[in-house]
Protein backbone atom coordinates (compact mmCIF):
# COMPACT_ATOMS: atom_id res chain seq x y z
CA UNK A 1 0.00 0.00 0.00
CA UNK A 2 1.16 3.74 -0.55
CA UNK A 3 1.30 6.32 1.94
CA UNK A 4 -0.28 9.31 1.22
CA UNK A 5 2.82 11.38 1.61
CA UNK A 6 3.80 9.65 -1.95
CA UNK A 7 0.73 9.68 -3.67
CA UNK A 8 0.71 12.90 -3.32
CA UNK A 9 4.29 13.45 -4.74
CA UNK A 10 3.78 11.18 -7.28
CA UNK A 11 0.56 13.57 -8.33
CA UNK A 12 2.98 16.47 -8.21
CA UNK A 13 5.48 14.58 -10.50
CA UNK A 14 3.01 13.72 -12.75
CA UNK A 15 2.21 17.68 -13.09
CA UNK A 16 5.28 18.77 -12.91
CA UNK A 17 5.89 16.38 -15.85
CA UNK A 18 3.41 17.43 -18.21
CA UNK A 19 4.60 21.21 -17.66
CA UNK A 20 7.50 20.71 -18.04
CA UNK A 21 6.80 18.80 -21.75
CA UNK A 22 4.34 21.49 -22.31
CA UNK A 23 6.94 24.27 -21.41
CA UNK A 24 10.51 22.78 -22.57
CA UNK A 25 12.44 22.12 -25.38
CA UNK A 26 12.09 18.28 -25.08
CA UNK A 27 11.30 15.73 -27.83
CA UNK A 28 7.51 14.26 -27.56
CA UNK A 29 8.46 10.63 -28.83
CA UNK A 30 10.54 8.32 -27.60
CA UNK A 31 12.11 6.80 -30.80
CA UNK A 32 12.44 2.90 -31.41
CA UNK A 33 15.56 3.96 -32.56
CA UNK A 34 17.21 4.69 -29.35
CA UNK A 35 16.90 3.94 -26.03
CA UNK A 36 17.20 6.92 -23.44
CA UNK A 37 18.32 7.65 -19.29
CA UNK A 38 16.80 9.70 -17.44
CA UNK A 39 17.33 10.52 -14.00
CA UNK A 40 14.89 9.92 -10.95
CA UNK A 41 17.00 11.00 -8.42
CA UNK A 42 17.22 9.55 -4.81
CA UNK A 43 14.84 6.96 -4.12
CA UNK A 44 14.12 5.99 -0.15
CA UNK A 45 12.83 2.61 -0.40
CA UNK A 46 12.51 -0.40 1.67
CA UNK A 47 13.99 -3.02 0.39
CA UNK A 48 12.13 -5.68 2.45
CA UNK A 49 8.65 -3.95 1.23
CA UNK A 50 9.77 -3.54 -2.31
CA UNK A 51 10.75 -7.54 -2.28
CA UNK A 52 7.30 -8.50 -0.95
CA UNK A 53 5.34 -5.97 -3.32
CA UNK A 54 7.40 -6.96 -6.55
CA UNK A 55 6.80 -10.82 -6.07
CA UNK A 56 3.20 -10.09 -5.43
CA UNK A 57 3.37 -8.23 -8.84
CA UNK A 58 4.66 -11.31 -10.87
CA UNK A 59 8.66 -10.43 -10.44
CA UNK A 60 11.33 -12.06 -10.40
CA UNK A 61 13.35 -11.61 -7.61
CA UNK A 62 17.15 -12.21 -7.61
CA UNK A 63 18.47 -11.29 -4.03
CA UNK A 64 22.45 -11.29 -3.34
CA UNK A 65 24.28 -11.88 -0.24
CA UNK A 66 28.11 -11.15 -1.45
CA UNK A 67 28.81 -13.71 -4.50
CA UNK A 68 25.72 -15.95 -3.33
CA UNK A 69 22.43 -15.14 -4.87
CA UNK A 70 18.71 -16.38 -4.18
CA UNK A 71 16.49 -16.87 -7.17
CA UNK A 72 12.74 -16.98 -6.52
CA UNK A 73 9.67 -16.87 -9.22
CA UNK A 74 6.05 -16.79 -7.69
CA UNK A 75 7.18 -16.85 -4.65
CA UNK A 76 9.63 -20.27 -5.33
CA UNK A 77 12.87 -21.04 -4.76
CA UNK A 78 14.25 -21.94 -7.85
CA UNK A 79 17.60 -22.58 -9.32
CA UNK A 80 16.86 -21.63 -13.08
CA UNK A 81 18.09 -17.99 -14.48
CA UNK A 82 15.57 -15.94 -14.10
CA UNK A 83 17.25 -12.67 -15.80
CA UNK A 84 15.53 -13.38 -18.82
CA UNK A 85 12.20 -13.16 -16.87
CA UNK A 86 9.69 -10.22 -18.15
CA UNK A 87 9.82 -8.84 -14.44
CA UNK A 88 13.15 -9.19 -12.39
CA UNK A 89 13.89 -7.22 -9.59
CA UNK A 90 17.50 -7.84 -8.19
CA UNK A 91 18.39 -6.59 -5.06
CA UNK A 92 22.15 -6.39 -3.93
CA UNK A 93 23.24 -5.45 -0.01
CA UNK A 94 21.48 -2.01 0.00
CA UNK A 95 20.95 -1.22 -3.86
CA UNK A 96 18.03 -2.57 -6.29
CA UNK A 97 17.66 -3.29 -10.20
CA UNK A 98 14.34 -3.16 -11.37
CA UNK A 99 13.31 -4.42 -15.24
CA UNK A 100 10.17 -4.47 -16.54
CA UNK A 101 9.75 -5.87 -20.57
CA UNK A 102 6.71 -5.40 -22.68
CA UNK A 103 6.09 -5.67 -26.79
CA UNK A 104 6.16 -1.83 -26.49
CA UNK A 105 8.70 -0.89 -24.20
CA UNK A 106 11.31 -2.48 -21.92
CA UNK A 107 12.10 -0.11 -18.78
CA UNK A 108 14.86 -0.01 -15.75
CA UNK A 109 15.58 1.13 -12.87
CA UNK A 110 19.13 1.26 -11.63
CA UNK A 111 21.42 2.58 -9.46
CA UNK A 112 23.56 5.59 -10.33
CA UNK A 113 25.64 8.30 -9.33
CA UNK A 114 23.00 10.53 -8.06
CA UNK A 115 20.77 7.97 -6.86
CA UNK A 116 18.33 6.10 -9.31
CA UNK A 117 17.85 6.51 -12.91
CA UNK A 118 15.69 5.32 -15.36
CA UNK A 119 16.40 3.67 -18.65
CA UNK A 120 13.67 3.33 -21.53
CA UNK A 121 13.90 1.57 -24.45
CA UNK A 122 10.98 1.69 -26.96
CA UNK A 123 10.41 -0.99 -29.32
CA UNK A 124 7.97 1.84 -30.93
CA UNK A 125 7.91 5.42 -31.58
CA UNK A 126 6.36 6.63 -28.33
CA UNK A 127 4.79 9.20 -26.72
CA UNK A 128 7.14 10.80 -24.13
CA UNK A 129 4.52 12.08 -22.14
CA UNK A 130 2.30 8.88 -21.92
CA UNK A 131 5.28 6.67 -21.75
CA UNK A 132 6.57 8.13 -19.01
CA UNK A 133 3.23 8.43 -16.92
CA UNK A 134 3.20 4.73 -17.68
CA UNK A 135 5.83 4.31 -15.99
CA UNK A 136 5.79 6.48 -13.20
CA UNK A 137 2.47 4.75 -12.39
CA UNK A 138 3.74 1.30 -12.36
CA UNK A 139 6.11 2.20 -10.17
CA UNK A 140 4.32 3.89 -8.12
CA UNK A 141 2.40 1.18 -7.63
CA UNK A 142 5.78 -0.82 -6.27
CA UNK A 143 6.13 2.08 -3.97
CA UNK A 144 9.14 2.95 -6.17
CA UNK A 145 9.19 6.60 -6.00
CA UNK A 146 12.48 8.88 -7.07
CA UNK A 147 12.63 12.83 -6.19
CA UNK A 148 12.61 13.98 -9.21
CA UNK A 149 12.18 13.23 -13.00
CA UNK A 150 14.87 14.87 -15.05
CA UNK A 151 14.41 15.77 -19.04
CA UNK A 152 17.11 16.39 -19.39
CA UNK A 153 17.61 12.58 -20.83
CA UNK A 154 20.47 11.14 -22.51
CA UNK A 155 20.03 9.12 -26.19
CA UNK A 156 22.26 6.35 -26.97
CA UNK A 157 21.89 5.02 -30.68
CA UNK A 158 20.95 1.14 -30.88
CA UNK A 159 22.63 1.09 -33.79
CA UNK A 160 25.44 2.24 -32.45
CA UNK A 161 28.18 -0.64 -32.10
CA UNK A 162 31.30 1.64 -31.52
CA UNK A 163 29.35 2.53 -28.14
CA UNK A 164 29.89 6.08 -26.47
CA UNK A 165 33.53 7.12 -25.56
CA UNK A 166 33.40 8.43 -21.73
CA UNK A 167 33.37 11.84 -20.74
CA UNK A 168 36.63 14.18 -21.61
CA UNK A 169 38.92 14.35 -18.36
CA UNK A 170 37.68 11.02 -16.51
CA UNK A 171 40.21 7.91 -16.66
CA UNK A 172 37.72 5.40 -17.52
CA UNK A 173 38.07 2.55 -19.69
CA UNK A 174 35.53 3.36 -22.75
CA UNK A 175 34.17 -0.81 -22.53
CA UNK A 176 33.36 0.17 -18.48
CA UNK A 177 31.79 3.33 -19.15
CA UNK A 178 29.77 1.55 -22.41
CA UNK A 179 28.95 -0.60 -19.35
CA UNK A 180 27.47 1.92 -17.42
CA UNK A 181 25.21 3.35 -19.98
CA UNK A 182 24.28 0.56 -21.49
CA UNK A 183 20.54 -0.93 -22.15
CA UNK A 184 21.41 -3.67 -20.76
CA UNK A 185 24.04 -3.93 -17.60
CA UNK A 186 23.64 -7.89 -17.06
CA UNK A 187 23.86 -8.60 -21.02
CA UNK A 188 26.28 -5.76 -21.45
CA UNK A 189 28.80 -7.38 -19.10
CA UNK A 190 28.39 -10.75 -20.36
CA UNK A 191 28.71 -9.93 -23.79
CA UNK A 192 32.31 -7.82 -23.08
CA UNK A 193 33.76 -10.99 -20.65
CA UNK A 194 33.07 -8.38 -17.70
CA UNK A 195 32.99 -10.31 -14.75
CA UNK A 196 29.70 -9.42 -12.40
CA UNK A 197 28.45 -10.59 -9.39
CA UNK A 198 24.85 -8.56 -8.80
CA UNK A 199 25.30 -5.31 -9.36
CA UNK A 200 28.97 -5.33 -9.13
CA UNK A 201 31.39 -6.07 -11.43
CA UNK A 202 35.48 -6.63 -11.14
CA UNK A 203 37.93 -3.87 -12.12
CA UNK A 204 41.59 -3.05 -11.87
CA UNK A 205 42.29 0.70 -10.54
CA UNK A 206 45.75 2.39 -11.07
CA UNK A 207 46.72 4.09 -8.24
CA UNK A 208 48.60 7.51 -8.58
CA UNK A 209 52.13 6.81 -7.09
CA UNK A 210 52.51 7.39 -3.52
CA UNK A 211 48.50 7.90 -3.13
CA UNK A 212 45.81 6.09 -0.93
CA UNK A 213 42.16 4.76 -1.87
CA UNK A 214 39.93 6.56 -0.38
CA UNK A 215 37.88 4.79 2.55
CA UNK A 216 34.26 5.11 0.47
CA UNK A 217 36.25 2.35 -1.47
CA UNK A 218 37.72 0.23 0.92
CA UNK A 219 34.77 -2.20 1.84
CA UNK A 220 34.87 -3.18 -2.39
CA UNK A 221 38.51 -4.01 -2.39
CA UNK A 222 39.83 -7.69 -3.69
CA UNK A 223 43.56 -7.32 -3.24
CA UNK A 224 45.45 -4.67 -3.63
CA UNK A 225 49.53 -3.26 -4.44
CA UNK A 226 51.31 -0.03 -4.02
CA UNK A 227 50.08 0.96 -7.40
CA UNK A 228 47.21 -1.38 -8.07
CA UNK A 229 43.59 -2.42 -6.16
CA UNK A 230 41.49 -4.80 -7.37
CA UNK A 231 38.03 -4.25 -6.88
CA UNK A 232 34.64 -6.10 -6.99
CA UNK A 233 32.37 -2.26 -7.06
CA UNK A 234 28.73 -1.24 -8.02
CA UNK A 235 28.46 -0.02 -10.96
CA UNK A 236 27.09 2.88 -9.95
CA UNK A 237 30.18 3.64 -8.51
CA UNK A 238 32.66 3.15 -11.23
CA UNK A 239 32.41 7.39 -12.28
CA UNK A 240 33.29 7.78 -8.85
CA UNK A 241 36.26 5.93 -8.59
CA UNK A 242 37.26 6.96 -11.94
CA UNK A 243 37.30 10.81 -10.41
CA UNK A 244 38.76 9.97 -7.18
CA UNK A 245 42.15 11.78 -6.49
CA UNK A 246 44.38 9.02 -5.96
CA UNK A 247 43.48 7.17 -9.32
CA UNK A 248 44.59 7.28 -12.77
CA UNK A 249 43.09 4.64 -14.46
CA UNK A 250 40.24 2.56 -13.68
CA UNK A 251 40.07 -0.60 -16.51
CA UNK A 252 39.01 -3.80 -16.54
CA UNK A 253 39.84 -7.16 -14.85
CA UNK A 254 42.11 -8.78 -16.91
CA UNK A 255 44.46 -11.35 -16.32
CA UNK A 256 47.13 -10.99 -14.71
CA UNK A 257 45.78 -7.66 -12.77
CA UNK A 258 47.83 -7.68 -10.18
CA UNK A 259 51.61 -9.65 -9.87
Amino acid sequence: MIRTGKAILFVVLVSALSLSLSGADVPSTFSATHYYILSLGEIPVDLTDLIQTAQSAGYSIIQYEGAVSTATRAGEVISEDVLADDAVLVVDDSRFYLRKLSEAVTFAVRPCELGYELMINPQQDLSVNDTLTSILMTLQQLGILGSEVNLDFASFAKADLKGPASPVGVPLDSTLYGLVVSEDWFAYAAFKGITQVGLRVEVVAEKIPGSVLDDAFAAYVIEETDLLVKLLLPIDQLLTLAQSSSIGYVRMAYQPSIP
